[in-house]
Formats: structure tokens, sequence, C-alpha cells
């Protein structure tokens, strides 16, 4: 199920660097998720969640 999500959260959901499904609205600074789904995230080439954290962190623009 996805969700209406704040894009400045240092989350995976939000950072340049997961690829994962979601829909950025960068007008409103939301982004449109589901955080349980998982990504492949580009730095650590490992499957992450969405709502995950991590220290190499990159929003999106």
């Amino acid at each position: 199920m996805q969700e209406m999500m704040d894009a400045t959260a240092k989350r995976c959901y939000s950072c340049i660097q997961w690829d994962g499904q979601r829909t950025y609205y960068p007008e409103k600074k939301i982004i449109k998720v589901d955080v349980n789904k998982e990504g492949t995230c580009r730095i650590t080439r490992q499957k992450v969640k969405g709502s995950s954290h991590c220290d190499e962190y990159f929003p999106l623009r």
C-alpha cells in the first residue's frame, strides 16, 4: 500500500541512490511510496526497505 511521505526524511525512499518504486512530487516535497517494499541501494548494492536509514544519504532534488 502506497502512502504519501515527507521527502525531507532521511530514509531510503527519499534517497537518490535507492531504486525502489516511488513517485516524487518536488513542488509539494512529498513522495508516494510503499515504505515496506524493497529496492536496491546503489551504494551498498543490497536490497533494503524504503523505510531503512543509511549514513550515505543523498536527498532527491
